[in-house]
């Protein structure tokens, strides 16, 4: 069985993630937990009472939320999870808790993709947890996975196995994967990350560019029609060199897909 993680604040897009997540889940075993944390800087007098009125807001908030969840798929398993707690390291707590399979959350329209990791709850969340994170644009409505794209530096990854959730949407959809290599010249390291997903039979596109990933990767995704972009969150690979790249209002990389985030 799956089991989701999706974190809410109630906004819209947070809710949109939660119907991103039953969509792409659906028709396999699945339990979604859906969390709200909640959280005060008042002072202790008032702490207790504010907290009190938050929890109850919540519990009506999120009551009204699974049950419009529920009318749309009354099959769908659904658990929940209210805690007072700072929202990122409630989040990645719970996601290095091993319960859960993937973590599936909203972002706010960022500009670019530095925004999107550094400057948000998603952002936080990534750069605690060992769990794959889902990161969905505001807005985006889900399409058929007819194609995922992972892109890879020119050393992708130490361990095949850490492919596994990539693997297991790709075989859920029946979708092909492209192996995108944005880089100066073609590589043999390349072959790495095709042979740990043989199975998949995956293709392999290069993009030759400007020398400025995040354009360039840009660039390629707003031509291309895939359904899910996968990166792998290294100290040294392919989204510490996207996140150190100078970045300028005209080459930042606003993700026009949803992103699978797996650690390394």
């Amino acid at each position: 069985m799956n089991k989701i993680l999706v974190p809410v604040d109630f906004s819209n897009t947070s809710s949109n993630a939660l119907s991103y997540a039953t969509e792409l889940f659906r028709g396999s075993a699945t339990e979604i937990t859906v969390l709200h944390v909640y959280g005060t800087k008042s002072t202790a007098l008032l702490m207790k009472n504010i907290n009190s009125v938050l929890e109850k807001d919540a519990k009506r908030r999120m009551d009204e939320l699974l049950e419009n969840v529920q009318k749309k798929h009354p099959d769908l398993t659904l658990k929940t999870k209210i805690i007072k707690n700072y929202a990122v390291s409630a989040i990645a707590s719970l996601g290095d808790s091993g319960h859960y399979d993937y973590i599936v959350m909203g972002t706010k329209g960022a500009s670019g993709l530095k925004e999107v990791f550094l400057g948000s709850v998603a952002g936080g969340v990534i750069s605690k947890t060992s769990a794959p994170v889902i990161v969905v644009p505001a807005g985006y409505s889900f399409r058929s996975l007819e194609e995922i794209v992972f892109a890879v530096s020119d050393d992708p990854f130490s361990d095949a196995n850490l492919l596994e959730p990539l693997r297991k949407i790709a075989t859920m959809h029946q979708s092909k994967v492209k192996v995108l290599h944005i880089a100066d010249k073609k590589t043999p390291q390349i072959e790495k990350a095709l042979t740990a997903i043989e199975d998949l039979n995956p293709s392999v596109d290069y993009a030759f560019g400007t020398g400025d990933t995040n354009k360039d990767l840009n660039d390629y995704m707003m031509k291309d029609f895939a359904g899910l972009l996968c990166l792998i969150r290294t100290k040294k690979g392919f989204m510490h060199r996207l996140l150190n790249e100078s970045v300028t209002l005209k080459q930042t990389f606003n993700s026009p897909v949803p992103l699978l985030i797996l650690h390394d």
